[in-house]
């Protein structure tokens, strides 16, 4: 006849190990799963727009609809994730000026660029190099001392021109393209 405390030594020990095989379990089903959803993005998983946003290049874009003065333009496309564009070429100027026409006219719209820490050393908001200009004739022409932003789609030519800051324009946010969601623990 057994004893209880062997018994109960048995029924202790037994119940060990039926929790650390569950343990084990546990970890192992934790594994497959990450091992499941890391395969789920392949090395074809290309960097992509979020919806709303248009790409370009390595970024996207999106066209705001709303009047904001250039800081708060700056701010608002920093919560989405980027910086009001900043443009380096002639193709992405007219990506973006086509971008800017709205039902067939072209709005006057806020990008990146200021120079409000000294006069004509334009800046961009993403921290860039300001390699390219498509200036309207006769700017930027600091009308007054207190142009120190640049707008887009302005006058007859749809070029640039510097404007105050507290205008309410338009603007153009920028960011850059990403893998799905479900490719960023890769």
């Amino acid at each position: 006849q057994k004893s209880l405390w062997s018994e109960s030594g048995a029924v202790w020990w037994t119940l060990t190990i039926l929790k650390e095989i569950f343990i084990k379990m546990k970890i192992l089903i934790v594994f497959v799963l990450l091992t499941l959803a890391f395969s789920a993005c392949d090395a074809t998983s290309e960097p992509r727009c979020l919806d709303g946003w248009k790409g370009f290049g390595r970024k996207c874009y999106k066209y705001i609809d709303e009047e904001k003065s250039w800081a708060e333009a700056e701010i608002y496309c920093q919560v989405l994730g980027g910086n009001l564009a900043s443009v380096h070429s002639n193709q992405t100027q007219a990506f973006l000026k086509r971008m800017g026409k709205i039902s067939g006219s072209y709005k006057r719209t806020w990008i990146g660029a200021q120079d409000a820490t000294q006069n004509s050393i334009w800046l961009w908001s993403d921290g860039s190099t300001f390699d390219f200009s498509a200036w309207h004739s006769g700017e930027p022409n600091h009308a007054g001392g207190r142009e120190h932003c640049i707008e887009m789609n302005y006058g007859g030519e749809v070029k640039w021109n510097d404007a105050r800051c507290d205008l309410k324009l338009y603007f153009m946010c920028q960011k850059y393209k990403s893998l799905p969601s479900k490719c960023w623990l890769k």
